[in-house]
């Protein structure tokens, strides 16, 4: 009788990308722990405001953080232990975080050689330990999540919570409700950071933020999530209509009910990117699926339209526009004082409200200097490269449309940090790390030696992949 190959499944051998050193160390149940781990932080990311911390860590203790941190901490404890070995691993994006972080370190350690407050001092502590969460998301979800079923267990858990920030958001829009304060509660030991307003009006609509500290995260990140949304509604088959249907009616809400021009532009870009990279049938589903569940919000608020339009049509003339141009010179004069490494991260901290800067890549070269600005366009770029590439290298239709999907909230995100300090923003920061994770495990998928795209790799096969030349492994 004649051999027959394994069935088609896009799935990672157990233990890594060439079947040696990964987190599971060719255990099932071990590789399902760095998804389950992305779960629970994506739950408490999603339904817990970033506004309540853990007060002996400070500012950035909120319950994603923490969480996001100990993935860190047991992401550098791993391999010296043995239990993984990333060395194995190749993969672009893991490159921009190292280039963060030496950017980060250099100007933290230029800042320590002059005289800084306290508040300075207290501040950069703060970005570094955003960038270790950051870094902890995006390593264990590229290394530890090892085929599409792991990536959807996760992606489930981000859409659904996306959604359900929606829902509040839209509790808060409709009827004034706000249900955030009760879910503050459900921390005990945590407490209130800073006094946040989840509704406050413009132009004479309720302007929201949901589960976000600000409007405009909320709409960013929905916008950002879209493509996830749809790409699941269509690809995740083994789950009812609704179930997937669902969250994109929500994320559709929270990007409208924002009411808020990046959320739009997040959400146009994210949403083009994908359909533009779909084959021609599946464009057309999410052509038809994405204006029905705009027009349903659309419809239900009155006046929503006509001020979103104003918004784009009052250009240079609109108060926030004029605000975000008249920046330019204090940028320049606050580079000019430390051009290389600028004056440490997070450490600008403006006392008039008029000298806040609406832009992240502004902030940037501010706090990092022109080496870290160089650092955080790639930190955007590079990972939209990576998941346009990956599809490129793959045949297999599931995961060409989720590097679609990724690559479109990458884009969205870098484009939106253009109006507004999107890492100052502890959603939004979180968020991102995930989906540069993701994209990551994509490519690893896409271009691991040995087997095409989409097949599994039966036990000998992978056995013998540990004897690969270090050329071919973990590319």
């Amino acid at each position: 009788m004649p051999r027959l190959d394994p069935p088609l499944s896009t799935e990672l051998p157990p233990g890594s990308a060439d079947g040696n050193g990964g987190f599971d160390g060719g255990s099932t149940r071990h590789r399902n722990q760095a998804a389950v781990a992305l779960q629970i932080y994506v739950v408490a990311l999603m339904l817990f405001p970033s506004d309540v911390v853990f007060k002996p860590v400070g500012a950035y203790g909120f319950a994603a953080a923490l969480v996001a941190m100990s993935l860190f901490g047991l992401y550098l404890a791993a391999s010296p232990l043995g239990l993984h070995d990333p060395l194995s691993f190749r993969y672009p994006t893991r490159s921009c975080l190292i280039l963060l972080w030496l950017a980060s370190l250099a100007s933290y350690a230029v800042m320590h050689m002059t005289e800084q407050t306290s508040q300075s001092k207290l501040a950069a502590d703060r970005w570094l330990m955003q960038l270790a969460a950051i870094s902890g998301v995006a390593l264990v979800a590229a290394e530890g999540l090892h085929g599409l079923p792991d990536i959807k267990r996760v992606l489930r858990a981000l859409t659904w919570g996306g959604a359900f920030s929606g829902m509040v958001a839209a509790l808060q829009f409709f009827i004034a409700f706000d249900l955030t304060p009760y879910l503050r509660m459900l921390l005990p030991g945590f407490t209130i950071n800073a006094e946040n307003t989840a509704v406050v009006a413009r132009s004479g609509l309720r302007r929201v933020t949901g589960v976000a500290i600000h409007p405009i995260e909320l709409g960013v990140v929905s916008g950002m999530l879209l493509p996830i949304a749809i790409y699941l509604a269509m690809h995740d088959t083994g789950r009812s209509a609704r179930s997937r249907w669902l969250p994109v009616l929500g994320l559709s809400v929270a990007v409208t009910v924002s009411i808020s021009r990046s959320a739009i532009l997040a959400a146009g870009v994210a949403l083009i990117v994908f359909l533009v990279l779909l084959p021609a049938q599946q464009r057309l589903t999410g052509l038809a699926a994405v204006p029905v569940a705009l027009a349903a919000v659309f419809m239900t608020a009155r006046g929503l339209i006509g001020t979103l339009v104003s918004f784009f049509s009052a250009g240079a003339s609109d108060a926030s526009v004029a605000a975000r141009v008249d920046d330019y010179p204090l940028v320049e004069r606050l580079v000019r004082q430390a051009p290389l490494f600028g004056r440490g991260g997070g450490t600008y901290i403006p006392v008039d409200p008029l000298e806040i800067l609406d832009n992240q890549y502004l902030t940037t070269a501010i706090e990092l200097g022109l080496v870290g600005l160089l650092a955080v366009v790639v930190f955007y770029v590079l990972p939209a490269v990576t998941a346009l590439v990956a599809r490129r290298r793959t045949p297999d239709p599931d995961l060409r449309a989720l590097c679609a999907a990724l690559a479109g909230a990458v884009l969205a995100a870098g484009l939106a940090s253009v109006t507004f300090d999107a890492l100052a923003f502890p959603m939004f920061a979180s968020v991102y790390a995930l989906i540069v994770g993701l994209v990551g495990c994509a490519w690893l998928l896409a271009t691991r030696p040995g087997t095409p795209a989409g097949r599994t790799v039966a036990p000998a096969e992978a056995t013998t992949s540990r004897h690969l030349p270090r050329s071919l492994k973990g590319r």
